[in-house]
């Protein structure tokens, strides 16, 4: 069924700028939860969340995805959700991240500002400089929430 979701969610998106980031299906007593997690690389908005759900379910409902009752959440990840996608850490740029990821045979973790990102790469500033970190390499990393 996942697989089938994920198909689905990437076939509704197809030619806008919407990404989906996560999702997961779950038990909540007699349903099923469906949690999709889209974004944009600028931010989506609520009203595209909103258009973005109502099409999702149509769809569910004429594919007949679900053969028990479920319920649908659609959201933008929030700060507490870790990145997963080089698009979203250029989001984020100049903001701070806490990286957990593997040098070697070692694991480390830091906490700098995101200076640059590539398709390879993260570079964060930290107090001993710049790192460069392959996304390969990164098991974790969370935008950091300032006040």
């Amino acid at each position: 069924m996942h697989e089938t979701l994920k198909h689905t969610i990437e076939h509704l998106l197809e030619g806008s700028e919407i990404r989906l980031v996560d999702l997961s299906v779950a038990p909540r007593g007699r349903k099923q939860m469906l949690e999709v997690f889209v974004d944009t690389e600028t931010g989506i908005t609520a009203d595209e969340l909103a258009a973005f759900s109502r099409s999702l379910e149509e769809e569910i409902e004429k594919r007949s995805v679900f053969s028990v009752p479920y319920t649908l959440e659609v959201s933008s990840p929030g700060l507490e959700r870790p990145l997963r996608f080089p698009w979203q850490y250029r989001r984020h740029t100049g903001r701070q991240v806490n990286v957990a990821y593997r040098k070697v045979d070692e694991q480390m973790v830091h906490t700098g500002e995101i200076v640059d990102v590539d398709e390879d790469q993260l570079i964060v500033r930290d107090g001993e400089g710049l790192r460069a970190i392959p996304h390969e390499n990164i098991e974790r990393a969370v935008i950091q929430a300032t006040l």
